[in-house]
């Protein structure tokens, strides 16, 4: 089987249904269309196909869920192969040397339940893309057509998955949410900081001082809504500040608009605990009645759920004036298993997935007449093309003290995320930390819009100065660290280089120690180190068509260009200033662990 050749195989007929297929090809892309009858029937039964690949020059894999790991996982990684519209994203790809693409596989129907992997044939020395429908839900159609997407050509895998990003774009149902100004902003948590013991006069003096870092909102987290402190959902489900800490939380907003921030209070989306004054009204309407925990999830199916749920957020963004809201949980829906009521004429549908759809379009719709620029985050895992169109900030699911985990995470949301606002984890060190210790957290999400959570008036002076100067880095260079280009290199290597441009500006943070190639010269570069190391290893690959169409110092035939480059530590203090001529070849740069060079076209 050579490197572009593949094999399609599905049943013609499973049970009651017949299933049929299309094959068509456009730019190098293969597109199979699949459709599946069932005689007028609801359809309830598996079906399956593969596409088959060769092996040939196959190195590691991505996968959306993977996090940490991206070897080429074998068949008995069983959580990795369930992708809905609420957790994960219906896309694998097997990736080469030089972060070259193999083979990448995608589907349209963004909303419903698949098993989705790819696994290692060990007999033919191939891989196989399975694609498992109608495994988990009942459906009330009586018809399928869905897409699949094999994407097999030569180039950056990163171009590819942003090659499936748009292609799930053009589908009216994955519209992406607009994503207002602020959201590309930095913000402060309380989560990290304060966990459940917040109080009105300590966020406010977070507040004044997180400004001043650049910081436009405050992500006010759970514990608002309670005057209980020991963890746990129990109190969920009513929704009202607890006066032990925000005695009134129009006067609190009000306060907090006046210092030029924004308030997104947290909400447990379908959570309702045992112990809030709304859980008897619900208690016959949860997907999990007989969990052996003091909170539940509420079943979307019903229409009073889903008004209820609405009207919870409306109600906040009418009484309070808040800016958005960090909606919580939101995969439970379609992840918890179901032990409710098996039948209820007051469902108004049977679906799961269509439930939950309904209730997230039908609350964006009705906050967004409100508020057309209401700012909406969700957290991995529920991250995929469906969840953005309903909202506009995706962050990194929880991670606390983990600057590698953060740094992998955030870049793999951004790889789908598209024009979507990437958050990170809420970045925390010890205070007690080296200035170059703690500065690893912030370095590691440069890529992504930072949030914050350190009580910054505990912090020790060295550690306030090294995040004014990495906040007042990355405002200077937003556009290239979020807003340009993107080339993570090398995932199964935790993307130890990470590459951005935008017009004449180039940002790069390198986390091993690594020889940056550069084919392409800006006018302003920016190389922050990540690593133990206090070297920077700068390779010249000589004069790009670029810059030769340009016309600009450094193209064949010109003087090589030069830089003066600025080497700062991690505090910002300026060690060494210096002219250097960039000619091809390898330059050598001194800068301490946690530093940055930065570097000017004269």
């Amino acid at each position: 089987m050579n490197r572009r050749a593949y094999q399609f195989a599905v049943a013609k007929n499973v049970g009651n249904l017949t299933i049929s297929h299309e094959i068509t090809e456009d730019g190098g892309i293969t597109y199979i269309q699949i459709h599946v009858e069932s005689g007028g029937k609801q359809i309830f039964q598996p079906v399956a196909c593969t596409v088959t690949v060769s092996s040939c020059e196959v190195h590691e894999i991505w996968n959306p869920k993977i996090h940490l790991i991206k070897a080429l996982n074998q068949d008995w990684f069983e959580y990795l192969k369930k992708t809905n519209g609420f957790t994960g994203a219906p896309v694998q790809a097997l990736i080469g040397m030089n972060n070259q693409n193999c083979a990448a596989l995608g589907l349209s129907d963004t909303l419903n339940t698949f098993g989705f992997q790819v696994v290692p044939v060990e007999e033919t020395g191939e891989y196989a893309f399975t694609v498992e429908m109608f495994g988990e839900e009942r459906t009330a159609r009586s018809s399928y057509d869905v897409t699949l997407r094999l994407d097999q050509r030569e180039i950056p895998y990163y171009d590819v998955l942003r090659g499936m990003a748009l292609w799930w774009e053009e589908d009216g149902r994955n519209r992406p949410a607009f994503v207002p100004r602020p959201a590309r902003e930095p913000m402060y948590s309380t989560w990290y900081s304060y966990h459940q013991m917040i109080g009105e006069e300590a966020l406010l003096t977070q507040c004044r001082l997180c400004q001043e870092l650049g910081c436009k909102a405050i992500l006010l987290d759970d514990g608002w809504q309670t005057d209980d402190s020991s963890r746990g959902y129990a109190y969920c489900g009513d929704w009202e500040p607890a006066p032990s800490k925000i005695p009134d939380m129009a006067a609190f907003v009000k306060k907090v608009h006046s210092l030029g921030m924004k308030v997104i209070p947290w909400y447990s989306l379908p959570f309702i605990g045992e112990k809030s004054k709304n859980f008897q009204r619900f208690a016959d309407m949860l997907i999990d009645p007989d969990a052996d925990r003091d909170w539940h999830v509420l079943d979307p199916r019903y229409p009073q759920v889903r008004e209820f749920i609405i009207s919870l957020f409306e109600n906040a963004l009418l009484d309070w004036d808040v800016d958005g809201f960090k909606m919580d949980f939101v995969d439970e829906f379609v992840v918890t298993p179901f032990s409710g009521r098996e039948t209820d004429e007051r469902r108004d549908t049977v679906s799961f997935h269509d439930a939950a759809d309904r209730l997230m379009t039908d609350c964006i719709a009705r906050l967004k007449e409100r508020k057309p620029d209401i700012l909406l985050e969700f957290r991995q895992t529920y991250n995929g093309p469906l969840m953005r169109s309903y909202g506009n900030i995706f962050r990194a699911v929880d991670c606390p003290f983990d600057a590698v985990e953060n740094h992998v995470r955030v870049t793999d949301i951004r790889l789908l995320c598209g024009d979507s606002a990437v958050h990170s984890d809420m970045i925390m060190w010890h205070p007690q930390d080296t200035a170059e210790s703690a500065a690893l957290q912030i370095i590691n999400i440069l890529f992504s819009v930072p949030q914050i959570s350190m009580r910054l008036n505990e912090l020790p002076e060295d550690h306030r100065r090294m995040l004014r100067f990495y906040c007042g880095l990355w405002k200077k260079y937003r556009d290239a660290f979020i807003g340009g280009t993107f080339q993570p290199l090398n995932p199964i290597a935790r993307y130890n280089v990470v590459q951005g441009s935008f017009k004449e500006q180039f940002v790069c943070t390198w986390h091993t120690r690594e020889v940056i190639l550069m084919e392409t010269l800006y006018d302003d570069m920016v190389f922050v180190n990540g690593s133990a190391g206090d070297k920077l290893y700068l390779e010249y690959r000589g004069a790009d068509q670029r810059e030769r169409m340009a016309g600009k110092t450094g193209a064949v035939g010109d003087i090589n260009p030069k830089y003066l480059a600025t080497v700062y530590d991690c505090c910002g203090e300026v060690k060494r200033e210096a002219e250097i001529e960039i000619k091809p070849g390898v330059h050598v740069i001194d800068v301490t662990p946690s530093g940055t060079v930065v570097m000017t076209r004269l």
